[in-house]
Protein backbone atom coordinates (compact mmCIF):
# COMPACT_ATOMS: atom_id res chain seq x y z
CA UNK A 1 0.00 0.00 0.00
CA UNK A 2 1.23 3.45 -0.37
CA UNK A 3 0.38 6.73 1.20
CA UNK A 4 -0.67 8.42 -2.01
CA UNK A 5 -2.25 7.66 -5.10
CA UNK A 6 -3.15 9.03 -8.24
CA UNK A 7 -5.16 8.44 -11.29
CA UNK A 8 -3.95 9.81 -14.76
CA UNK A 9 -5.23 10.32 -18.17
CA UNK A 10 -2.40 10.65 -20.77
CA UNK A 11 -3.81 12.29 -23.51
CA UNK A 12 -2.77 12.59 -27.16
CA UNK A 13 -4.03 16.53 -26.70
CA UNK A 14 -3.99 16.92 -22.96
CA UNK A 15 -3.04 14.98 -19.65
CA UNK A 16 -5.39 15.16 -16.70
CA UNK A 17 -4.66 13.90 -13.13
CA UNK A 18 -7.12 13.20 -9.94
CA UNK A 19 -6.56 12.33 -6.57
CA UNK A 20 -8.29 11.80 -3.16
CA UNK A 21 -8.33 13.63 -0.39
CA UNK A 22 -10.17 12.77 2.30
CA UNK A 23 -12.69 11.34 0.02
CA UNK A 24 -12.92 14.21 -1.54
CA UNK A 25 -11.65 14.41 -5.69
CA UNK A 26 -8.46 16.71 -6.40
CA UNK A 27 -7.68 17.50 -9.67
CA UNK A 28 -4.11 19.26 -11.05
CA UNK A 29 -4.47 21.44 -13.64
CA UNK A 30 -4.91 20.54 -17.18
CA UNK A 31 -1.49 19.92 -18.68
CA UNK A 32 -1.06 20.34 -22.54
CA UNK A 33 0.61 16.63 -23.37
CA UNK A 34 3.61 19.13 -25.36
CA UNK A 35 7.61 19.32 -24.60
CA UNK A 36 10.11 21.92 -25.54
CA UNK A 37 13.79 21.57 -25.90
CA UNK A 38 16.22 24.20 -25.85
CA UNK A 39 20.06 24.51 -26.75
CA UNK A 40 21.39 23.08 -22.92
CA UNK A 41 18.53 20.05 -23.09
CA UNK A 42 16.40 21.41 -21.15
CA UNK A 43 12.97 20.32 -21.31
CA UNK A 44 9.48 22.40 -20.86
CA UNK A 45 6.25 21.07 -20.59
CA UNK A 46 2.81 22.25 -21.05
CA UNK A 47 1.98 25.82 -21.78
CA UNK A 48 5.37 26.87 -21.15
CA UNK A 49 6.35 24.02 -24.04
CA UNK A 50 3.32 25.75 -25.96
CA UNK A 51 4.79 29.15 -25.12
CA UNK A 52 8.37 28.13 -26.30
CA UNK A 53 7.07 26.88 -29.79
CA UNK A 54 5.16 29.28 -31.00
CA UNK A 55 8.75 30.96 -31.70
CA UNK A 56 10.98 27.35 -32.56
CA UNK A 57 8.41 25.12 -33.20
CA UNK A 58 10.68 22.39 -34.69
CA UNK A 59 12.01 22.05 -31.36
CA UNK A 60 8.35 21.39 -30.22
CA UNK A 61 6.35 17.84 -29.74
CA UNK A 62 3.01 17.43 -29.69
CA UNK A 63 0.39 14.21 -30.17
CA UNK A 64 3.26 11.68 -29.21
CA UNK A 65 1.08 9.77 -27.72
CA UNK A 66 -0.01 8.32 -31.39
CA UNK A 67 3.15 6.97 -32.10
CA UNK A 68 4.08 5.48 -28.77
CA UNK A 69 4.65 1.64 -28.84
CA UNK A 70 4.64 1.55 -32.89
CA UNK A 71 7.45 -0.55 -33.76
CA UNK A 72 7.01 -0.19 -37.56
CA UNK A 73 6.70 3.74 -37.83
CA UNK A 74 10.06 3.63 -35.32
CA UNK A 75 9.06 7.80 -34.90
CA UNK A 76 12.33 9.97 -33.52
CA UNK A 77 12.25 13.79 -33.15
CA UNK A 78 15.41 15.57 -33.24
CA UNK A 79 15.39 19.05 -31.83
CA UNK A 80 18.05 21.16 -30.88
CA UNK A 81 20.49 18.17 -32.16
CA UNK A 82 18.35 15.72 -29.34
CA UNK A 83 16.89 12.85 -30.32
CA UNK A 84 13.43 11.81 -28.36
CA UNK A 85 11.31 8.49 -29.29
CA UNK A 86 7.39 8.60 -28.06
CA UNK A 87 8.50 7.20 -24.94
CA UNK A 88 10.92 9.90 -23.64
CA UNK A 89 7.98 12.12 -24.46
CA UNK A 90 5.62 10.63 -22.65
CA UNK A 91 8.47 10.43 -19.67
CA UNK A 92 8.77 13.94 -19.34
CA UNK A 93 4.64 14.94 -19.63
CA UNK A 94 4.56 12.23 -16.26
CA UNK A 95 7.42 13.28 -14.31
CA UNK A 96 5.61 17.05 -14.34
CA UNK A 97 2.05 15.47 -13.46
CA UNK A 98 4.65 13.78 -10.43
CA UNK A 99 6.34 17.07 -9.79
CA UNK A 100 2.72 19.02 -9.56
CA UNK A 101 0.90 16.53 -7.66
CA UNK A 102 4.42 16.90 -4.70
CA UNK A 103 4.09 20.68 -5.47
CA UNK A 104 0.11 20.97 -4.92
CA UNK A 105 0.60 18.89 -1.59
CA UNK A 106 3.71 19.86 -0.32
CA UNK A 107 5.19 16.67 -0.53
CA UNK A 108 8.73 15.33 0.21
CA UNK A 109 10.47 14.83 -3.17
CA UNK A 110 11.34 11.12 -2.95
CA UNK A 111 7.94 9.89 -1.79
CA UNK A 112 6.12 6.67 -3.26
CA UNK A 113 3.40 7.10 -5.34
CA UNK A 114 0.80 4.97 -6.68
CA UNK A 115 -0.18 4.74 -10.47
CA UNK A 116 -3.56 3.73 -12.26
CA UNK A 117 -2.77 5.30 -15.71
CA UNK A 118 -5.70 5.06 -18.97
CA UNK A 119 -4.79 3.94 -22.35
CA UNK A 120 -7.20 3.69 -25.34
CA UNK A 121 -9.13 0.45 -25.32
CA UNK A 122 -7.48 -0.20 -28.68
CA UNK A 123 -3.81 0.06 -27.61
CA UNK A 124 -2.23 -3.37 -27.48
CA UNK A 125 0.42 -4.99 -25.41
CA UNK A 126 3.29 -3.02 -26.35
CA UNK A 127 1.69 -0.29 -26.21
CA UNK A 128 0.87 -0.57 -23.04
CA UNK A 129 3.92 -1.87 -21.77
CA UNK A 130 6.04 1.66 -23.14
CA UNK A 131 2.95 3.63 -21.55
CA UNK A 132 4.26 1.61 -18.28
CA UNK A 133 7.77 2.04 -18.93
CA UNK A 134 7.07 6.41 -19.36
CA UNK A 135 5.64 6.29 -15.82
CA UNK A 136 8.30 4.14 -14.49
CA UNK A 137 11.11 6.41 -15.64
CA UNK A 138 9.18 9.28 -14.26
CA UNK A 139 8.82 7.76 -10.93
CA UNK A 140 5.13 6.19 -10.11
CA UNK A 141 4.62 3.07 -9.00
CA UNK A 142 2.20 1.09 -11.47
CA UNK A 143 -0.80 0.06 -9.95
CA UNK A 144 -2.78 -0.61 -13.18
CA UNK A 145 -2.71 0.20 -16.78
CA UNK A 146 -6.60 0.59 -17.17
CA UNK A 147 -8.87 1.47 -20.46
CA UNK A 148 -9.93 4.43 -20.72
CA UNK A 149 -13.35 3.55 -21.38
CA UNK A 150 -13.39 1.15 -17.73
CA UNK A 151 -12.05 4.32 -16.12
CA UNK A 152 -15.30 6.16 -17.25
CA UNK A 153 -17.60 3.33 -16.40
CA UNK A 154 -16.44 3.18 -12.39
CA UNK A 155 -16.86 6.89 -12.12
CA UNK A 156 -20.14 6.58 -13.36
CA UNK A 157 -21.28 3.45 -12.27
CA UNK A 158 -19.67 2.81 -8.78
CA UNK A 159 -22.09 4.16 -6.77
CA UNK A 160 -25.29 3.77 -9.61
CA UNK A 161 -25.81 0.10 -10.17
CA UNK A 162 -27.29 -1.24 -13.11
CA UNK A 163 -28.27 -4.81 -14.86
CA UNK A 164 -27.72 -2.79 -18.75
CA UNK A 165 -25.14 -3.35 -20.59
CA UNK A 166 -22.75 0.38 -20.86
CA UNK A 167 -21.75 1.29 -24.06
CA UNK A 168 -19.35 3.82 -24.24
CA UNK A 169 -17.36 5.68 -27.51
CA UNK A 170 -14.21 7.56 -27.05
CA UNK A 171 -12.70 10.05 -29.52
CA UNK A 172 -9.75 11.45 -28.09
CA UNK A 173 -7.11 13.70 -29.92
CA UNK A 174 -5.94 10.71 -31.92
CA UNK A 175 -8.17 7.58 -31.03
CA UNK A 176 -11.79 6.05 -32.00
CA UNK A 177 -12.47 3.37 -29.41
CA UNK A 178 -15.60 1.75 -28.76
CA UNK A 179 -16.78 -0.52 -25.96
CA UNK A 180 -19.46 -2.81 -24.31
CA UNK A 181 -19.05 -3.41 -20.92
CA UNK A 182 -20.98 -4.86 -18.40
CA UNK A 183 -20.92 -4.06 -14.41
CA UNK A 184 -22.66 -6.55 -11.21
CA UNK A 185 -20.38 -6.11 -7.78
CA UNK A 186 -17.77 -4.47 -8.21
CA UNK A 187 -16.63 -6.45 -11.43
CA UNK A 188 -16.73 -4.26 -15.01
CA UNK A 189 -16.22 -6.50 -17.66
CA UNK A 190 -15.56 -5.99 -21.35
CA UNK A 191 -17.99 -7.45 -24.11
CA UNK A 192 -16.45 -6.33 -27.07
CA UNK A 193 -14.39 -3.61 -28.19
CA UNK A 194 -13.09 -1.93 -31.55
CA UNK A 195 -11.64 1.52 -32.84
CA UNK A 196 -9.10 2.55 -34.67
CA UNK A 197 -5.49 4.31 -34.04
CA UNK A 198 -4.93 7.80 -35.21
CA UNK A 199 -8.14 9.00 -35.73
CA UNK A 200 -9.26 11.94 -33.59
CA UNK A 201 -9.44 15.18 -32.78
CA UNK A 202 -6.47 16.24 -35.25
CA UNK A 203 -8.30 15.10 -38.34
CA UNK A 204 -11.40 17.64 -37.23
CA UNK A 205 -8.52 20.32 -36.70
CA UNK A 206 -7.11 19.84 -39.89
CA UNK A 207 -10.00 20.79 -41.82
CA UNK A 208 -10.69 24.36 -40.19
CA UNK A 209 -6.65 24.42 -40.81
CA UNK A 210 -6.88 23.68 -44.22
CA UNK A 211 -9.82 26.20 -44.80
CA UNK A 212 -7.05 29.12 -42.43
CA UNK A 213 -4.64 27.54 -45.16
CA UNK A 214 -6.94 28.50 -48.34
CA UNK A 215 -7.80 31.82 -47.02
CA UNK A 216 -4.25 32.98 -46.92
CA UNK A 217 -3.38 31.98 -50.15
CA UNK A 218 -6.70 33.22 -51.72
CA UNK A 219 -5.75 36.78 -50.21
CA UNK A 220 -2.03 36.59 -50.78
CA UNK A 221 -2.22 34.50 -53.98
CA UNK A 222 0.51 32.26 -53.25
CA UNK A 223 1.26 28.50 -52.51
CA UNK A 224 1.76 27.50 -48.50
CA UNK A 225 2.57 23.88 -49.38
CA UNK A 226 5.90 24.30 -47.97
CA UNK A 227 8.40 27.26 -47.46
CA UNK A 228 10.15 27.18 -50.61
CA UNK A 229 6.93 26.93 -52.78
CA UNK A 230 5.84 29.88 -50.77
CA UNK A 231 9.03 31.64 -50.67
CA UNK A 232 8.74 32.21 -47.05
CA UNK A 233 12.08 31.86 -44.64
CA UNK A 234 11.68 28.53 -43.14
CA UNK A 235 11.63 29.36 -39.93
CA UNK A 236 8.58 32.31 -40.13
CA UNK A 237 7.20 29.49 -42.29
CA UNK A 238 7.26 27.11 -39.61
CA UNK A 239 5.97 29.53 -37.16
CA UNK A 240 3.04 30.38 -39.33
CA UNK A 241 2.03 26.34 -39.70
CA UNK A 242 1.91 25.81 -35.90
CA UNK A 243 0.23 29.13 -35.17
CA UNK A 244 -2.27 28.03 -37.56
CA UNK A 245 -2.99 24.43 -35.96
CA UNK A 246 -3.00 26.09 -32.57
CA UNK A 247 -6.01 28.67 -33.91
CA UNK A 248 -7.76 25.73 -35.86
CA UNK A 249 -7.85 23.93 -32.39
CA UNK A 250 -9.43 26.71 -30.91
CA UNK A 251 -11.79 27.69 -33.14
CA UNK A 252 -13.45 23.73 -33.38
CA UNK A 253 -13.10 23.91 -29.78
CA UNK A 254 -15.28 27.05 -29.16
CA UNK A 255 -17.88 25.84 -32.16
CA UNK A 256 -19.02 23.48 -29.28
CA UNK A 257 -20.17 26.60 -27.28
CA UNK A 258 -20.83 29.11 -29.62
CA UNK A 259 -22.52 29.06 -33.12
CA UNK A 260 -20.11 31.26 -34.41
CA UNK A 261 -16.42 32.55 -34.40
CA UNK A 262 -14.37 34.45 -35.29
CA UNK A 263 -10.61 35.14 -35.37
CA UNK A 264 -8.65 38.48 -36.28
CA UNK A 265 -4.89 37.77 -36.32
CA UNK A 266 -2.96 41.01 -36.51
CA UNK A 267 0.66 40.47 -38.38
CA UNK A 268 0.32 37.58 -38.49
CA UNK A 269 3.04 37.41 -41.18
CA UNK A 270 5.39 39.44 -43.63
CA UNK A 271 4.61 38.62 -47.26
CA UNK A 272 6.09 40.64 -50.12
CA UNK A 273 7.59 43.43 -47.38
CA UNK A 274 3.85 44.31 -46.06
CA UNK A 275 2.78 43.21 -42.93
CA UNK A 276 -0.73 40.62 -43.50
CA UNK A 277 -3.56 40.25 -40.95
CA UNK A 278 -5.76 36.91 -41.11
CA UNK A 279 -9.86 37.54 -40.60
CA UNK A 280 -11.91 34.88 -40.58
CA UNK A 281 -15.24 33.38 -39.73
CA UNK A 282 -16.75 30.23 -39.37
CA UNK A 283 -19.81 29.16 -38.04
CA UNK A 284 -21.05 25.80 -36.44
CA UNK A 285 -23.23 24.91 -39.74
CA UNK A 286 -19.95 25.32 -42.07
CA UNK A 287 -17.78 22.76 -39.53
CA UNK A 288 -20.36 20.44 -39.65
CA UNK A 289 -20.27 20.72 -43.25
CA UNK A 290 -16.29 20.20 -43.36
CA UNK A 291 -16.73 17.34 -41.41
CA UNK A 292 -19.38 15.40 -42.62
CA UNK A 293 -17.58 12.75 -44.27
CA UNK A 294 -16.08 11.99 -40.25
CA UNK A 295 -18.95 12.50 -38.87
CA UNK A 296 -20.00 9.17 -41.51
CA UNK A 297 -17.09 7.79 -40.94
CA UNK A 298 -17.87 7.66 -37.01
CA UNK A 299 -21.20 6.43 -37.22
CA UNK A 300 -21.01 3.68 -39.94
CA UNK A 301 -18.44 2.23 -37.55
CA UNK A 302 -20.45 2.70 -34.66
CA UNK A 303 -23.49 0.92 -36.33
CA UNK A 304 -21.26 -1.51 -37.61
CA UNK A 305 -20.04 -2.44 -34.13
CA UNK A 306 -23.20 -2.31 -32.18
CA UNK A 307 -24.80 -4.58 -35.12
CA UNK A 308 -22.08 -7.36 -34.64
CA UNK A 309 -21.84 -7.34 -30.76
CA UNK A 310 -25.31 -6.40 -29.11
CA UNK A 311 -29.57 -5.57 -29.76
CA UNK A 312 -29.78 -1.74 -29.69
CA UNK A 313 -32.21 -2.75 -26.80
CA UNK A 314 -29.33 -4.39 -24.66
CA UNK A 315 -28.06 -1.08 -24.21
CA UNK A 316 -28.87 0.97 -21.09
CA UNK A 317 -26.11 3.51 -20.84
CA UNK A 318 -23.88 5.33 -23.29
CA UNK A 319 -21.22 7.24 -22.27
CA UNK A 320 -19.37 9.67 -24.85
CA UNK A 321 -15.82 10.68 -23.72
CA UNK A 322 -13.25 12.64 -25.34
CA UNK A 323 -13.03 16.12 -26.49
CA UNK A 324 -14.13 15.02 -29.87
CA UNK A 325 -17.70 13.51 -28.87
CA UNK A 326 -18.49 16.92 -27.25
CA UNK A 327 -19.45 18.16 -30.83
CA UNK A 328 -22.66 19.07 -30.69
CA UNK A 329 -23.66 17.41 -34.11
CA UNK A 330 -22.31 13.83 -32.59
CA UNK A 331 -24.24 14.14 -29.47
CA UNK A 332 -27.36 14.48 -31.33
CA UNK A 333 -27.16 12.10 -33.95
CA UNK A 334 -26.04 9.85 -31.52
CA UNK A 335 -29.08 10.35 -29.35
CA UNK A 336 -31.31 10.36 -32.92
CA UNK A 337 -29.80 7.09 -33.93
CA UNK A 338 -30.40 4.99 -31.20
CA UNK A 339 -32.92 6.73 -28.88
CA UNK A 340 -30.40 6.75 -26.48
CA UNK A 341 -29.35 9.71 -24.17
CA UNK A 342 -25.87 9.94 -23.95
CA UNK A 343 -24.38 10.04 -19.99
CA UNK A 344 -23.81 13.59 -18.45
CA UNK A 345 -19.97 14.45 -18.61
CA UNK A 346 -19.80 17.12 -17.20
CA UNK A 347 -16.10 17.94 -18.06
CA UNK A 348 -13.23 16.04 -20.03
CA UNK A 349 -12.38 14.46 -16.74
CA UNK A 350 -14.34 11.99 -16.18
CA UNK A 351 -11.55 9.11 -17.41
CA UNK A 352 -8.79 11.18 -15.00
CA UNK A 353 -11.61 10.55 -11.87
CA UNK A 354 -12.22 7.35 -12.83
CA UNK A 355 -8.47 6.47 -12.62
CA UNK A 356 -8.28 8.09 -9.66
CA UNK A 357 -11.19 5.63 -7.65
CA UNK A 358 -9.44 3.13 -9.18
CA UNK A 359 -6.15 3.62 -7.97
CA UNK A 360 -7.83 4.28 -4.46
CA UNK A 361 -9.40 0.82 -4.12
CA UNK A 362 -6.52 -0.93 -5.85
CA UNK A 363 -4.30 0.88 -3.49
CA UNK A 364 -6.81 -0.16 -0.09
CA UNK A 365 -6.63 -3.70 -1.82
CA UNK A 366 -10.70 -3.43 -1.87
CA UNK A 367 -12.83 -5.77 -3.73
CA UNK A 368 -12.88 -4.54 -7.33
CA UNK A 369 -12.53 -6.84 -10.86
CA UNK A 370 -12.01 -5.49 -13.78
CA UNK A 371 -12.11 -8.32 -16.53
CA UNK A 372 -10.83 -6.87 -19.86
CA UNK A 373 -10.34 -8.79 -23.56
CA UNK A 374 -7.72 -8.60 -26.40
CA UNK A 375 -8.10 -5.75 -28.65
CA UNK A 376 -6.41 -7.41 -31.26
CA UNK A 377 -5.55 -11.38 -32.49
CA UNK A 378 -2.18 -12.50 -32.91
CA UNK A 379 -0.78 -14.79 -34.69
CA UNK A 380 2.61 -15.76 -36.74
CA UNK A 381 3.03 -15.76 -40.25
CA UNK A 382 3.37 -19.57 -42.00
CA UNK A 383 3.92 -20.70 -45.18
CA UNK A 384 0.41 -22.04 -46.94
CA UNK A 385 0.35 -25.47 -49.64
CA UNK A 386 0.96 -22.31 -51.84
CA UNK A 387 4.27 -21.56 -50.39
CA UNK A 388 2.97 -18.14 -49.71
CA UNK A 389 3.47 -17.11 -46.52
CA UNK A 390 0.27 -16.22 -44.29
CA UNK A 391 -1.11 -14.93 -41.11
CA UNK A 392 -1.98 -17.63 -39.02
CA UNK A 393 -4.53 -16.58 -36.14
CA UNK A 394 -3.64 -18.28 -32.62
CA UNK A 395 -4.97 -15.96 -30.26
CA UNK A 396 -8.54 -14.33 -31.24
CA UNK A 397 -9.58 -11.01 -30.68
CA UNK A 398 -11.88 -10.76 -27.44
CA UNK A 399 -10.43 -13.56 -25.53
CA UNK A 400 -10.50 -12.45 -21.62
CA UNK A 401 -7.34 -11.74 -19.75
CA UNK A 402 -5.70 -13.50 -18.63
CA UNK A 403 -5.09 -16.47 -21.54
CA UNK A 404 -3.06 -18.72 -23.22
CA UNK A 405 -3.03 -20.81 -25.80
CA UNK A 406 -1.04 -23.23 -27.96
CA UNK A 407 -0.55 -24.80 -31.16
CA UNK A 408 1.61 -27.62 -33.18
CA UNK A 409 3.98 -26.50 -36.02
CA UNK A 410 6.23 -28.55 -38.44
CA UNK A 411 9.42 -27.70 -40.39
CA UNK A 412 8.90 -26.67 -43.81
CA UNK A 413 12.26 -27.53 -45.48
CA UNK A 414 14.45 -30.67 -45.32
CA UNK A 415 17.04 -30.15 -42.69
CA UNK A 416 15.72 -26.90 -41.05
CA UNK A 417 18.20 -26.15 -38.00
CA UNK A 418 16.39 -23.05 -37.34
CA UNK A 419 13.32 -21.80 -36.89
CA UNK A 420 12.19 -17.75 -36.74
CA UNK A 421 8.81 -17.64 -35.49
CA UNK A 422 7.79 -14.02 -36.79
CA UNK A 423 4.87 -12.73 -34.51
CA UNK A 424 2.24 -10.29 -35.85
CA UNK A 425 -1.00 -8.68 -34.62
CA UNK A 426 -3.87 -8.32 -36.52
CA UNK A 427 -4.45 -5.16 -38.38
CA UNK A 428 -7.24 -6.67 -40.66
CA UNK A 429 -9.48 -9.60 -38.84
CA UNK A 430 -11.03 -11.31 -41.97
CA UNK A 431 -7.57 -11.33 -43.91
CA UNK A 432 -4.77 -13.42 -44.27
CA UNK A 433 -2.12 -11.52 -46.09
CA UNK A 434 0.77 -10.14 -43.83
CA UNK A 435 0.28 -6.55 -45.50
CA UNK A 436 -3.10 -6.15 -43.80
CA UNK A 437 -1.00 -6.69 -40.39
CA UNK A 438 1.62 -5.35 -38.15
CA UNK A 439 4.67 -6.92 -37.27
CA UNK A 440 5.18 -7.38 -33.51
CA UNK A 441 8.94 -9.38 -33.70
CA UNK A 442 10.56 -12.59 -33.92
CA UNK A 443 11.52 -15.35 -31.47
CA UNK A 444 14.17 -17.70 -33.09
CA UNK A 445 15.00 -21.31 -32.41
CA UNK A 446 18.56 -22.70 -33.22
CA UNK A 447 19.97 -25.82 -33.49
CA UNK A 448 17.48 -28.13 -34.27
CA UNK A 449 18.64 -31.07 -35.10
CA UNK A 450 18.32 -31.59 -39.34
CA UNK A 451 15.15 -34.03 -40.00
CA UNK A 452 12.93 -34.47 -43.66
CA UNK A 453 10.45 -31.31 -43.61
CA UNK A 454 7.44 -31.90 -41.67
CA UNK A 455 9.26 -34.18 -38.82
CA UNK A 456 9.83 -31.56 -36.30
CA UNK A 457 7.06 -30.14 -34.36
CA UNK A 458 7.59 -26.93 -32.69
CA UNK A 459 4.49 -26.07 -30.08
CA UNK A 460 4.05 -22.32 -29.98
CA UNK A 461 2.72 -20.96 -26.88
CA UNK A 462 0.98 -17.15 -26.63
CA UNK A 463 0.09 -16.16 -22.84
CA UNK A 464 -1.14 -12.91 -21.29
CA UNK A 465 -1.00 -12.05 -17.98
CA UNK A 466 -3.40 -10.61 -15.92
CA UNK A 467 -1.57 -7.22 -16.32
CA UNK A 468 -1.78 -7.81 -20.30
CA UNK A 469 1.88 -8.55 -20.81
CA UNK A 470 2.56 -10.93 -23.24
CA UNK A 471 4.69 -13.59 -23.27
CA UNK A 472 5.42 -15.99 -26.22
CA UNK A 473 6.91 -19.34 -25.76
CA UNK A 474 8.11 -21.96 -28.36
CA UNK A 475 9.24 -25.57 -27.45
CA UNK A 476 10.95 -28.67 -29.67
CA UNK A 477 8.89 -31.56 -28.79
CA UNK A 478 11.41 -33.84 -30.26
CA UNK A 479 14.12 -32.78 -27.24
CA UNK A 480 11.88 -31.31 -25.22
CA UNK A 481 13.85 -27.94 -25.41
CA UNK A 482 12.39 -24.67 -23.68
CA UNK A 483 13.03 -21.62 -25.99
CA UNK A 484 11.36 -18.88 -23.76
CA UNK A 485 11.68 -15.30 -24.24
CA UNK A 486 9.98 -11.96 -24.78
CA UNK A 487 9.43 -10.50 -28.21
CA UNK A 488 12.48 -8.78 -29.61
CA UNK A 489 11.54 -5.43 -30.76
CA UNK A 490 12.55 -5.20 -34.68
CA UNK A 491 11.73 -2.12 -36.79
CA UNK A 492 11.14 -3.22 -39.92
CA UNK A 493 9.51 -6.30 -41.65
CA UNK A 494 11.34 -9.98 -42.45
CA UNK A 495 12.28 -10.71 -45.81
CA UNK A 496 10.01 -14.10 -47.01
CA UNK A 497 11.49 -14.52 -50.18
CA UNK A 498 12.59 -18.38 -50.67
Amino acid sequence: MYDYCIGIDFGTTNTLACYFVDGAKKFLPTLPSVIFIDEEKNISVGLAAQNKGAVQPENMITSAKKFIGNLELNQIWNCNGYNFNPTDVAAEILKEIRRRFIEQNNFEENIEIGAVITVPTNFNDNQRDEIRKAAEIAGFEILWILEDSTAAAVEIFHDKPTDKKILVMDIGGGNFDLSILETENQTYRALAIDGENNFGGDDFDRLIFEKLIYKIEDDLKLNLSDAYTAMIPETEYNKLINRLNIEARRLKENLSTSERCEIHLQDLMKFDGKSYTLKFTITRADFDELAFPLYEKIFDKLKTFINENVEVEEIGHAILIGGTCQIPYIRQRFLEEFKITPEPVENLRLVASGAARVAQIKNADENLNLESILPHSLGVAMMNYDRKMIFDKILAKGTPYPCEIIKEYETAFDNQTRIDINIYEAGNENETDLKFHRFRGTLTLKNIPPAPKGQTFIDVKFEYTEDQSLRVTAIDKQRANHFERQIIEKHVRPNFEI
